[in-house]
């Protein structure tokens, strides 16, 4: 699978450098600057606040001072697909769930994703268990409604990348993308089509290092079948419950990859984390040496 191969052509030279500067920081996933055998060509349209974008099939207009991000959505918006033009996905879905409530998916996997983008990674958090962002650890106040996220997959619309880029938010301090509930939505229905074609657009997300996932309860569910198609699935033990066995049986069972991690109960089977909600007030060294070993099990097997 090809990178998009990208010229970018015009006659402000301070401009072109920006634009060039932040695709090679924040879109080199997706793009190679070249100026032979583009797919895609950015140069001046003749107007003052206008860019015209080409590919061998077609061409268009975009505004020229709007933010890079934007750029580089209006040109995943209108790259000839059918063309073969594709990314190379380095991006590992991880999806963190449990078989009861408070067991700690929200704290864990949000710990997770800053752990991971503190230490280098580039992270996009995707909360699906109905909890509103600003209400989180990650204390944003500004939300993004993502319904049209669901209602591209429900058309399916396997390129549903451009529309995350458009309406994720970005918590500066902790340096992690992160989208608004996705689920449950009150105007489209997230059903299971729906639901594979966004897992496996997010799959072929090559902008993030890895996307976590913060799961609806109970994975003895349609949800449960689209696990298939993550890295990893981290299943968090709280009560050592008849219930927790037989959610975790399921999962095996269905061949899902698992790494089992226990919270606040008393035997430590898998990765023990300390109480998640306390410790990161409280006991914060603990909570994250324990986060740590969860990574060390994500990445053993890399180069």
């Amino acid at each position: 699978m090809n990178k998009i191969k990208l010229y970018v052509k015009s006659s402000d030279n301070e401009y072109a450098g920006r634009l060039k500067e932040y695709i090679k920081i924040n879109g080199l996933n997706m793009f190679i600057l070249t100026e032979e055998h583009a797919d895609v060509v950015l140069e001046d349209s003749g107007a003052e606040n206008e860019l015209l974008l080409k590919t061998s099939s077609k061409e268009w207009h975009t505004g020229k001072y709007q933010s890079a991000d934007k750029i580089i959505s209006a040109i995943m918006e209108n790259i000839d697909i059918s063309a073969g033009i594709n990314v190379k996905s380095e991006n590992r879905t991880i999806f963190v769930t449990s078989a009861h409530g408070g067991a700690g998916k929200t704290f864990i996997s949000q710990a997770l994703s800053i752990y991971l983008s503190r230490n280098g990674r580039k992270v996009l958090y995707i909360n699906l268990d109905g909890l509103c962002v600003k209400d989180s650890v990650f204390r944003c106040e500004q939300q993004n409604d993502i319904s049209l996220i669901a209602y591209y997959a429900s058309k399916g619309n396997e390129n549903i990348n451009t529309c995350i880029e458009r309406y994720k938010n970005h918590d500066v301090t902790k340096n992690v993308y992160f989208l608004n509930s996705i689920y449950p939505s009150y105007d489209v229905t997230f059903d299971m089509s729906s639901a594979k074609v966004f897992i496996n657009s997010l799959n072929a997300n090559s902008i993030y290092n890895y996307t976590i996932i913060d799961c609806p309860l109970y994975p003895i569910s349609p949800y449960a079948f689209i696990m298939k198609n993550a890295y990893k699935t981290l299943f968090i033990k709280c009560r050592g419950s008849e219930r927790e066995e037989e959610v975790a049986a399921f999962l095996q069972k269905n061949d899902i990859e698992v790494i089992q991690l226990c919270n606040m109960i008393r035997y430590t089977e898998g990765i023990y984390i300390p109480k998640a909600k306390e410790d990161i007030a409280h006991n914060l060294p603990d909570f994250y040496e324990a986060i740590e070993q969860v990574v060390y099990e994500l990445e053993k097997n890399d180069e």
